[in-house]
């Protein structure tokens, strides 16, 4: 169980405190209501920009990551399709640097055109180097492309294509800024040897006063209806093998559902001792790698198969292989209630090594928080726990239909 109290600001800043007696610092997580998924389809990327541009200074603060080294602190950020999360770590006795840090990249960020230059210089690179310059770089462009045709969803986190970060201007950064980077937008997690009677009273005196720029995020989106039918793509890559993905669309994170997708596919595919790599990697080398994994998310999750073919195998006879092992796999010819146990005992085990990390403990009261429900946070291993493997492959069976699956053959090139 992870202890917590939580209070609201008039301005809407949603603050989760959690008390570490055993903990020398305090954890300040702020998590953002806006990712990939909330971006205009002609300025994609611009989530991920401001992952950088939150770094570049604000209106009291000249040098963010300086003053966090002199506090001896560390900080980090990550973005994703649903959301954006900062977080900063100092010790103890400087917990009031993190909450005037914080709250002063909440109250004016320092979005000037120098700095968004330099940021934009930086995305861009990355965006080349992760997906013009890397194996599988433009995967996820192609299978979510493949997936969607109106829902956001249909491009990656770090944009669909590297000239909106190019032609980013300024009144077009701003603007996103002040319509998502605001208190009624976000949520706070004080984490650490610090009591709620402080965390309230710095909330107070830092935040209190920060007024919103735009309204709390509606997370409503445009729809596409489930594919009835196989949709395929080819492609090259700078991969020196070829090889074959094959992706579903399944239910979201609060579904129970998704937990037993991502349990069928951890047995399926999600080891060297999985029925997948075992039979046509080991027994059968049609690959030379291969497996599963099912990504949970707030929105919607994705089931991925793939396999890297070896030389001389067709991407249609890999694509057979893969799907003729899933059905089996369906059908209960490959799993016991002994595996069934064991793959639940991994998954909570992993639960509770996340835990035993303030960091974490402050990432997921946020995030519980942002999804409606952070009572939820106390059940998130139960909905391993009680699922039996009957009912696990019902479950597959029901949302995963096999001759509807999004399909990428890729070709292996020399060069870009």
């Amino acid at each position: 169980m992870i202890s917590f109290s939580r209070f609201v600001l008039p301005n809407g800043l949603r603050v989760i405190h959690h008390y570490d007696p055993d903990s020398s610092v305090v954890v300040l997580n702020t998590l953002f209501n806006v990712g990939a998924r909330d971006e205009s389809s002609d300025k994609t990327g611009f989530a991920h920009l401001f992952e950088h541009l939150m770094f570049g200074g604000s209106k009291n603060v000249a040098s963010y990551d300086k003053a966090v080294e002199n506090a001896g602190g560390s900080n980090n950020a990550f973005t994703n399709n649903e959301y954006t999360n900062y977080y900063i770590t100092v010790p103890a006795e400087n917990a009031e640097t993190a909450f005037w840090l914080e709250s002063d990249r909440m109250f004016q960020l320092n979005i000037n055109p120098q700095t968004l230059e330099v940021q934009r210089g930086v995305v861009v690179e990355e965006f080349k180097q992760r997906c013009h310059n890397a194996p599988f770089g433009m995967l996820w462009h192609h299978l979510r492309g493949l997936l969607y045709q109106k829902n956001p969803y249909r491009w990656p986190t770090i944009g669909e294509d590297v000239s909106h970060i190019e032609n980013a201007v300024l009144e077009d950064v701003s603007a996103f800024y002040k319509k998502h980077y605001h208190p009624a937008n976000a949520v706070l997690c004080v984490a650490g040897q610090i009591s709620e009677e402080e965390t309230r009273s710095l909330c107070e005196k830092w935040y209190a006063d920060i007024a919103p720029t735009g309204d709390v995020n509606s997370n409503l989106y445009a729809t596409d209806p489930l594919p009835e039918t196989r949709r395929f793509m080819e492609t090259e890559d700078l991969s020196p093998n070829p090889a074959v993905f094959m992706v579903w669309r399944g239910p979201f994170f609060q579904n129970p559902e998704s937990a037993a997708l991502e349990l069928f596919a951890d047995l399926f595919g999600g080891s060297e001792i999985s029925p997948l790599y075992t039979k046509w990697v080991k027994e059968n080398p049609v690959f030379n790698d291969a497996a599963a994994f099912y990504l949970r998310s707030n929105g919607e999750g994705l089931l991925v198969l793939y396999g890297v073919l070896n030389e001389g195998e067709t991407h249609a006879h890999g694509e057979k292989c893969l799907l003729e092992t899933f059905n089996a796999a369906v059908a209960g010819k490959f799993f016991t209630e002994r595996h069934m146990e064991r793959v639940k005992n991994k998954a909570t085990s992993a639960l509770l090594f996340e835990k035993a990390s303030l960091i974490n403990r402050a990432q997921k009261l946020c995030y519980f928080e942002n999804l409606g429900d952070i009572n939820a946070v106390h059940d998130e291993d139960a909905i391993y726990r009680y699922v039996s493997l009957h009912e696990m492959l019902k479950i597959v069976a029901g949302n995963i239909n096999p001759g509807a699956a999004a399909v990428l053959y890729y070709h292996s090139k020399q060069s870009s």
